[in-house]
């Protein structure tokens, strides 16, 4: 199981065995998500919904703001990208600097939210044990690896906030 550590005001995480590789693949997925967005993928709602109720109004906030909300949300991917590549495929360490902290934990839950979705995942499930008979079991170990992730990356940006 991945390990983490702060670091120079920013966060080490060491990946074991496949880790690293699985969460190479989640950042490629998302990148595909990001680049070339379905209307009609439940994920892509998730990702982007709309800032009010009323249609010409949601249409009207969304000319505003333009790809904005789409080139923060890839900005955050790449930092986390970058900090992968180039790793070996096991027993990685990879060092998230003071600055990226905050892109990783929304790039986390970018990810989470798309597979969140894509799983149909309400509060019952996600509190439900891990059942090996159900066809989703290692995508939800997966949107719990993530939510651990985020969680210890927290625990270090907040720590590091209150010292």
């Amino acid at each position: 199981m991945a390990t983490f550590a702060a670091r120079d005001g920013g966060a080490a995480l060491s990946f074991e065995g496949h880790e690293g590789s699985l969460l190479r693949q989640l950042v490629e997925e998302m990148s595909e998500l990001l680049d070339e967005p379905v209307p009609t993928d439940p994920a892509v709602a998730r990702l982007f919904p709309a800032a009010y109720e009323d249609p010409a109004e949601a249409a009207a906030f969304k000319e505003l703001i333009g790809n904005e909300l789409s080139s923060g949300k890839r900005a955050d991917l790449d930092k986390v990208a970058r900090a992968l590549d180039g790793r070996e495929a096991h027993d990685e360490e990879v060092v998230i600097p003071r600055d990226d902290l905050e892109a990783w934990l929304r790039a986390l839950t970018d990810m989470r939210l798309a597979l969140g979705t894509r799983l149909d995942v309400d509060e019952e499930k996600m509190s439900r044990e891990l059942d090996p008979a159900d066809a989703s079991a290692g995508s939800m170990a997966v949107l719990h690896w993530l939510g651990w992730i985020q969680e210890s990356l927290l625990e270090i940006l907040t720590r590091r906030e209150t010292t």
